[in-house]
């Protein structure tokens, strides 16, 4: 055999070799799931879709406009991840309800206004609305998530305006097709929001802990002034005046509604509890600096971060009662933090992974540094710590979680990462 025939034999060898393995990394996700199906293991991230991929939402519209992960059909719990992409576009707002069932959740896109639905027992993503009410970047929601009081940027600019917004069945129903055997399809969402304009120059909105009222802020003058409603903006009650203006806002209890100054590292921050009936303000926390709080649903605990000597961030919890507070052992910004509406003393919070250097909670702010986190719960009452969610390498993307929720029955976690404003939940009971 001549050197030349063995160089081609050779080189036959290989090209076999290469064409066999590109089929196979082709037919398998790094997953290891098949492109045309589930993996028949229960992945803890179900991949998003694919260049290329055709996905259809139920009661929705076909495509990839959400750029989410959509199942054609019901699928068992056993295949719904632990860590689960509800939404990889940028949102502006969410709210979760939980039925005899299941547990739902809406949410609005941030750039067209789509609101769409999922139940944490189906993979299915659901269009409830394609009316257009475009750049709504943070809302509230009623108690039965039918209705929501947004905040939007018209034209990009920084004077917000404010509306409520409801779900309302059209006059004439969508005719949904009968002939699809993967999944049943509309080409009309079921619903359509109708609403009207709040108050113009508001900078803070809460909502009730029944969901039927609302707390807004509004810029009077060189202050401000704090108003109740009903959800849909009706009988507003005019409760205070105040020269603050840079201000966040809570309503965790019935006859608390908590406001706390923007943190700065340089500047003492204060946290009141404002009575919303007769207006009366209670100093309870500051001045601290680069503070910044959570309070619990029963309004005994408040979760509190500050700027530590180092320019780094402390974190305690304070009891109301004693008017004392203890180390909570995880550091991380309250911003990151959602006490549970079932079990009131537990905080959950999304803890980085590693210490970042830099001045809490300015350059967090801004957005000059990013953490990489994992999911810590802290008893208030007991102090014990258990981490309940790993986070890092279920994800295809480093999460930096804020906006942290939890449904009625603390069975779910919701967070959004603030590197892109994707939406997320963590399924409490088998993380």
């Amino acid at each position: 055999m001549t050197n030349r025939t063995l160089i081609i034999i050779l080189s036959a060898i290989v090209i076999i070799a290469i064409g066999f393995g590109a089929f196979w990394f082709m037919s398998h996700n790094e997953f290891g799931q098949s492109t045309t199906g589930i993996a028949t293991t229960s992945p803890l991230f179900v991949p998003l879709n694919r260049p290329g991929q055709s996905v259809t939402g139920k009661n929705g519209q076909s495509g990839n406009t959400n750029n989410n992960t959509y199942a054609t059909t019901s699928s068992p719990v056993g295949q719904i991840p632990v860590l689960r992409l509800l939404s990889n576009t940028p949102i502006g707002g969410y709210a979760a309800s939980t039925t005899a069932s299941t547990t739902v959740v809406h949410w609005i896109d941030r750039g067209r206004g789509t609101i769409y639905e999922a139940k944490e027992n189906s993979l299915n993503i659901t269009t409830l609305s394609t009316t257009i009410l475009p750049r709504i970047y943070t809302s509230v929601w009623n108690t039965n998530i039918s209705a929501f009081v947004g905040m939007m940027l018209p034209n990009n600019t920084s004077a917000p305006s404010t509306v409520y917004a409801a779900l309302l069945a059209p006059a004439i129903a969508p005719v949904a097709s009968t002939t699809s055997t993967i999944s049943t399809i509309s080409t009309t969402a079921p619903y359509n929001l109708k609403g009207k304009q709040l108050p113009a120059n508001t900078i803070a909105i809460a909502v009730s802990p029944a969901g039927d009222k609302i707390f807004f802020l509004v810029k009077e003058g060189i202050g401000s002034s704090g108003y109740t409603a009903n959800f849909d903006g009706t009988k507003v009650v005019k409760i205070f005046t105040t020269p603050l203006t840079q201000i966040n806002v809570e309503w965790p209890v019935s006859n608390i509604i908590a406001i706390t100054t923007k943190g700065n590292s340089t500047m003492g921050g204060f946290l009141y509890f404002v009575n919303p009936t007769t207006g009366v303000w209670k100093k309870v926390l500051g001045p601290y600096n680069g503070m910044s709080t959570r309070v619990s649903h029963d309004g005994k605990h408040v979760i509190v971060s500050i700027t530590g000597q180092n320019n780094d961030v402390v974190t305690d919890i304070y009891t109301v009662a004693t008017n004392s507070g203890v180390t909570a052992l995880i550091n991380t910004l309250a911003d990151k933090c959602a006490w549970g509406n079932f079990y009131k003393d537990l905080v959950y919070c999304a803890v980085p992974f590693q210490p970042v250097s830099g001045t809490y909670p300015d350059d967090w702010y801004t957005g000059s540094l990013s953490t990489v986190d994992k999911m810590w719960s802290v008893n208030a009452t007991t102090g014990e710590v258990h981490m309940v969610g790993q986070i890092i390498g279920q994800a295809d993307r480093v999460i930096d979680a804020f906006n942290l929720s939890l449904d009625s029955k603390d069975t779910y976690l919701f967070f959004m990462n603030k590197n892109d404003l994707s939406f997320w939940s963590l399924d409490l009971v088998r993380s």
